[in-house]
């Protein structure tokens, strides 16, 4: 069963939502908007203050979700994050993707925790890398 892609998208973010309630986070964001960008899903389990991308397909012509989140994607989440953990003091930023796969069934999720992390680049450390 074929979903409309727009539909497919808030459905697989739903579904990220449940899967990381599973695990004891609590959605701090939904689609936090700002000028630079957008993030799907703000989430916290104690200190840990997660950014997660999610990438929802239904075919696999394109690739998997997660090669979606190219380095331009991952710099613009990485300064996104910086402005969240500027509200939230003494806590660790991570970066996730979750890559859902609907079957015409059900979804197949990939979860990459820690999928990449900020890298100051020698030649200007002032700039970062994801």
């Amino acid at each position: 069963m074929k979903l409309r892609s727009a539909f497919l998208g808030k459905f697989g973010e739903r579904w990220a939502e449940w899967f990381y309630r599973l695990r004891g986070y609590a959605i701090v964001a939904r689609n936090a908007r700002s000028k630079a960008g957008e993030i799907d899903l703000v989430l916290r389990r104690g200190l840990t203050l997660v950014i997660a991308e999610v990438k929802t397909r239904q075919s696999r012509t394109a690739g998997e979700g997660h090669e979606a989140v190219n380095r331009h994607k991952r710099d613009r989440l990485i300064r996104l994050g910086d402005r969240f953990a500027a509200e939230y003091p003494d806590t660790l930023l991570r970066y996730d993707i979750i890559s859902n796969f609907w079957t015409g069934w059900r979804f197949v999720v990939s979860h990459y925790p820690n999928a990449f992390q900020p890298v100051a680049d020698t030649n200007r450390p002032w700039r970062l890398h994801g």
